[in-house]
């Protein structure tokens, strides 16, 4: 008997990474923190059934790949980071949700952080597909 699907949802929690991100001249010279709460779902059945990493997400590899691509970007705005940030998670087809908090501290002396919250479903990224046209 087959076992029904058991969507999972993975956090990875304070994830600090450094990033050139702001409008200001001086938050253009040198990377900064910015901290990354996400979040996924995902079909885990087969991985908690077979105990293999290969049926499961590898938010090992995820996360290296976040550095690196973060590493070598720069954006004006938090909502432009998160939306690629987003974009690399959700490539993974197996993920059918995401959710991503980007905190940015230190922006004001009388403010702990600034953070920006954005989520994407795998249907709204095949219904983008599908309203790309090609002439």
């Amino acid at each position: 008997m087959k076992k029904a699907a058991s969507l999972t949802t993975i956090h990875i929690k304070e994830f600090v990474v450094q990033a050139i991100i702001g409008t200001r001249p001086e938050e253009r010279l040198h990377p900064q923190d910015v901290i990354l709460n996400i979040s996924f779902i995902y079909d885990a059945s087969l991985a908690s059934q077979t105990d293999a990493l290969g049926h499961a997400v590898d938010y090992g590899a995820l996360h290296d790949r976040i550095v690196r691509e973060v590493a070598v970007t720069q954006f004006l705005l938090l909502e432009r980071l998160a939306d690629f940030i987003l974009g690399l998670i959700i490539e993974d087809t197996r993920i059918v949700e995401a959710t991503i908090v980007i905190d940015k501290p230190r922006v004001f002396t009388d403010v702990r952080s600034i953070a920006v919250e954005m989520s994407v479903s795998r249907s709204d990224v095949l219904s983008k597909k599908s309203s790309l046209r090609c002439y």
